[in-house]
Order: C-alpha cells, then structure tokens, then sequence
C-alpha cells in the first residue's frame, strides 16, 4: 500500500517505536527465564522426623476389656413341640432347676403310653415262661417225666422273654426321657436376658428351631477379657489381683484376679488373652460393659522406648517403623507395647539418640531415600 508523501516520515517513526518495544520485550523475557533457571530448586520433599528418647519404665498397664457373665447359654427346645407355657420373661431371677418353659406334644404323650404297655406285656409274657419253667424244672425230678429237649427249650423261652422286658424298659426310658425335654428348666441360677417366642409357637426340627426360647446369664459371678502385649507376659500370674474401672461408675473402682491365662500369644496383635474373674456381688455390673483395667507389670532396668503412633505401621506379615540410616528410611520391626497419650511403646532394634520418621506409610519403600526435618515427637 502506498502512503501519501506527507505521512511517511511519521510512519517510519511509528514502525521504529514499535521495534524498539517489541526488543525490550523480549530482552525481559529472556532475562526473566535466565533468573529462573539460576535461581536454587529448593521445592524437595522433607519428612518429619524424631529422635528417640528413653522414657521411665512401665510400672502399670492401661488395657481395654469388657465384661462377660460366667456362664450364658440359649435355651433350645430337644423335640418338635409347641410352647405351651412360659413362667420366666427378661429380668427375671432364676434358679437352678427351675421350669421356665412348658412345651407340649400329644404324640409323646401317645408313645409314652405305648411305651409303658409294651412293658406291662413284656413282663406278663416273662411270668408266664419263668412259671412254667419252673413247674417243668420240678417235673424233670422224676425220671422219665420230662425229656432234656423239653426242661432246655423252656428255660430258653424264659431267659427269650427275660430279655424283651430289658429292651422294653430300655424303650421307655428313651421316650420318658424325650417327654422330659417337654420342660425346660434353668442349667444354673441368673437372670433371663432375651425371650424370642410365645406361647403357641411350634419349635424343634421343621419349625422355628433356629431360635432360642429363653437366653439366661450368670450375673453374680462375671469374666473380664483382656489382651496382654507379649512383652509384659512375664509380669502375668494367676491369682494376681488386677483393678479395673467402668464408665458407668467413674469414681469407683472394682478389683478382680487372673483366674485363666490362654497360653498361647495371637500372631496378628502380639498379644495373650487373660481373663479375670470378678464375684459381682449385689448384680451391680453387667456383661458387656466396657472396662478398663490396670494391669501391674515389674519395671526393667532401662527405659523404654516411646514413638508416635503414627510412626508405627502394622501388616499382616510384621509391625515396624522407618529408621532414617544414612539418608535412607529402612523398615525397622517393632513389637508394640503400652498405649498412652498419643505414644506408643514399641521394642525392637531401636536405641535412643536413633531417628525415625514420625508418620509412616506401608506404602513407603524400603530403603527410599528421604530428606528429613527433626521436630518434636
């Protein structure tokens, strides 16, 4: 395009205005990208670290429990029947021995009956056979009056008939006993927890006889279970007393003893059961509260170790943490002890002064390297 002579000279100035920005711009630029690429990459991942300290030994153990009854057991009906009656209902006291429930089934009541006349007749059938073996044995006395065949083949219908009145009472002891199970009746002395069924339910093979009638619970002698870590078994007698708190009793506390000790420590917690037996006079604690027990255990000449728990990562095959060795995060296995306030106790190859990370990860891999930061644990 052509300008009129008397505008190009301020067009030449124009296009050498804009050559100039359009340098300068690009002189920023370049300078800019020269400070980013000098400029120190200080964006690396850091990890939060501790250092390990000794702490003053465990001389008590703060364990989770709960609380079970003694005994407890589902009260199942042993035959088909209906329910007929129920004395007991929940929160009722029961005795041992005592008929809580009646069940009624006509046809035991018609077999029971056959049962006992098979038994009369058996024995009317054996009087007769011993009477006239008898009367035969007397004959036999006399010479020529009574041949051997005939003194043998009575004394063996007599020992025949001897023996159908044995398995005729043995046939009604069986069904005197089924016609037994038609009351059922308290295995100890507790208290009726759960009733699922009322009267005119049909119970036993073929009816609802996956539900129990009565559920009964020993309530005045009860079991706390809990779980000892492995490195405080040593510390686990029989007979020791232990004390323990309830919720709903916090200013009190109730002191039972190790009665059984399982003997054999569980692979996924590292850790023994023990239960403590604890006579709960006046029926004032109940199965199923959740306790907490106190536990005493002989403190060990050095302190023990105490890490975050977040530090300590448990799997199926092992529980460990991570050791920062030489700029490397090595998985380190722990076995875990006491619990408290945020900290966990672990014992493994770990000694004071070492440094571990404070939140661990099993997806972490062994040996990977990390920058760390210390901070307190």
């Amino acid at each position: 395009m052509l300008f009129p002579a008397p505008i190009r000279p301020y067009l030449s100035l124009l296009l050498l205005a804009g050559s100039g920005l359009f340098l300068n711009s690009c002189g920023d630029s370049s300078a800019e990208n020269n400070r980013m690429a000098e400029a120190p990459l200080d964006e690396e991942i850091r990890y939060e670290a501790v250092r390990l300290t000794a702490s003053q030994p465990t001389r008590e153990l703060n364990l989770p429990g709960e609380l079970e009854s003694y005994y407890e057991t589902d009260l199942y009906p042993r035959v088909s029947s209906y329910v007929k009656a129920l004395h007991a209902d929940i929160g009722d006291r029961v005795n041992q021995g005592q008929v809580l429930a009646e069940l009624e089934a006509p046809e035991l009541t018609a077999n029971l009956t056959e049962a006992y006349s098979k038994v009369k007749a058996a024995e009317a059938v054996y009087g007769a056979s011993k009477g006239t073996y008898q009367r035969v044995l007397r004959t036999s006395k006399t010479l020529g009056a009574i041949s051997p065949v005939d003194l043998d083949a009575a004394r063996t219908k007599a020992v025949s008939d001897s023996l159908a009145v044995v398995a005729a009472n043995a046939h009604y002891s069986s069904v005197q006993q089924l016609v037994s199970y038609l009351k059922i009746t308290a295995p100890f002395s507790g208290v009726i927890t759960d009733r699922r069924l009322a009267p005119g339910a049909f119970v036993g093979p073929g009816g609802q006889n996956g539900v129990p009638i009565l559920k009964i619970k020993q309530l005045d002698r009860l079991r706390l279970r809990i779980a000892v870590p492995e490195a405080y078994l040593g510390d686990i007698r029989r007979g020791n007393p232990v004390q323990f708190a309830v919720r709903s009793f916090p200013n009190q506390t109730f002191t039972g003893r190790i009665s059984r000790v399982a003997n054999s420590v569980r692979p996924e917690t590292r850790s023994e059961l023990v239960e403590i037996d604890f006579q709960n006079r006046g029926g004032k604690l109940k199965p199923g509260m959740f306790a907490s027990a106190r536990l005493p255990v002989s403190p060990s000449g050095e302190g023990s170790i105490y890490v975050p728990k977040s530090a300590v990562v448990s799997t199926m095959d092992r529980t460990f943490v991570f050791k920062v060795i030489n700029g490397k995060a090595v998985r380190t296995t722990v076995q875990k002890g006491d619990d408290a306030a945020g900290q966990t106790q672990v014992f493994g190859d770990l000694k004071p002064g070492e440094v571990i990370l404070k939140t661990a990860s099993e997806e972490m891999a062994d040996g990977a390297s990390v920058h760390i930061q210390e901070v307190k644990s």
